[in-house]
């Protein structure tokens, strides 16, 4: 509260006012005195303070604040997605604003975050996106009245603009030589994995999540319900599948189905031998522990096989593709396809769809130049008459 007391000056009366206000950081409370018109200035003095205790908050940084918002956002999402957005947080986002008071950043230094990351990442957005999310939690808590981000614009083009494409794939040769000479040459685990995988489309980790008891003997089906992940300090989740439609069943074919079952019997032959007791019985393990592989791993051994094979380098992710250009080629319906994938939009196996066809518009084009290209045979008889086109 103010206190005041009037005096006398040559040019009339004055008021002395004595206040003490509260700095909002260190909660020390700081005695200021003023002389002018004593009720007017006291009235403000005390609005100053009011305002400043209502958005105390403004002058944390906005590392703290994220913390506040990594609590919150934390009780609504899957394990995997609060990781990926740590990740990001830490990568992208914190060395920018981190150590910046809430108060002190500005639509200027948005507007140059914005574009900075344009230049840096193709899907930059959704990073921006959740840099500007801690500002508007900060809003919903009376932290701050406005976002910085607010009326900040995105390029019109980046330098990934003409970079967008998508996975490279295998052929129906590449493929089937892929296979045979993994079945050839490679272990009975990796056969299995990479037949599955190549033949059924799935993702890396609806593959590694796999059990013995998600193989169905009297259907030759398997059944895709959840999806592996490893967080940060090695330990493995079992989780939903990406999205509703990535539940599925799918039939294999007779040998995918006789490898995935030679499998199981050595896993158990090897579990009998150690003595171990497991939890999930898993398709895919290491003989060491009798845990499923990271999703790493599968690439890294993808990679070599293709070096081994002499084939185009592809990921995992492009087995996937691999598979929907055989589907395609096969004749298969589109919606067909994309409930085998697990594809929740149809838009995206469409995508896969026109990327192929191109593919194959521009082979079939490579071919008739070839054709047209060729050297002439000489004639082994006599002379052929040609007449001129009318």
């Amino acid at each position: 509260m103010a206190s005041f007391a009037k005096y006398h000056t040559a040019k009339g009366e004055r008021w002395l006012i004595k206040i003490a206000l509260t700095d909002p950081l260190t909660k020390e409370k700081i005695k200021t005195t003023r002389r002018s018109e004593a009720k007017l200035v006291a009235k403000q003095l005390e609005a100053e303070e009011a305002k400043q205790n209502k958005n105390i908050k403004s002058h944390y940084f906005y590392k703290d604040i994220f913390l506040e918002y990594e609590e919150e956002y934390s009780k609504h999402l899957k394990p995997s997605t609060i990781y990926r957005k740590s990740v990001d947080f830490k990568n992208w986002i914190l060395p920018t604003f981190g150590e910046k008071r809430l108060k002190d950043i500005t639509k200027k230094d948005c507007q140059k975050y914005i574009d900075f990351m344009s230049t840096q990442l193709k899907s930059y957005k959704p990073i921006v996106i959740q840099a500007r999310n801690v500002f508007d939690f900060a809003i919903q808590n009376d932290y701050i009245e406005t976002s910085p981000f607010n009326n900040t614009v995105y390029p019109k083009t980046t330098i990934f603009e003409d970079d967008e494409k998508l996975e490279k794939f295998w052929d129906k040769e590449q493929s089937l030589y892929f296979l045979e000479r993994l079945k050839a040459t490679g272990t009975l685990k990796r056969y299995a994995l990479f037949r599955t995988l190549l033949l059924t489309g799935m993702r890396k980790g609806e593959l590694l999540a796999l059990q013995e008891n998600d193989l169905h003997e009297e259907t030759q089906m398997i059944s895709i319900t959840k999806t592996l992940f490893y967080d940060e300090n090695g330990n493995y989740q079992l989780l939903k599948p990406k999205t509703s439609s990535s539940v599925r069943d799918i039939h294999l074919d007779p040998e995918t189905f006789a490898v995935l079952k030679d499998l199981i019997r050595q896993n158990k032959k090897l579990r009998l031998l150690s003595g171990e007791k497991v939890k999930h019985k898993f398709i895919f393990i290491k003989e060491s522990s009798f845990e499923p592989f990271r999703n790493s791993y599968v690439n890294e051994v993808l990679n070599k096989l293709c070096k081994r094979f002499e084939l185009p380098r592809i990921t995992v992710h492009g087995l996937r593709h691999s598979c929907a250009s055989l589907l395609f080629a096969a004749g298969v319906d589109i919606k067909v396809v994309q409930k085998l994938l697990g594809h929740a939009h149809i838009e995206t196996t469409m995508n896969i769809y026109t990327h192929v066809t191109t593919e194959e518009i521009e082979k079939t084009t490579d071919l008739l130049i070839n054709y047209l290209n060729e050297p002439k045979k000489k004639s082994s008889g006599g002379q052929k008459v040609v007449k001129k086109p009318k």
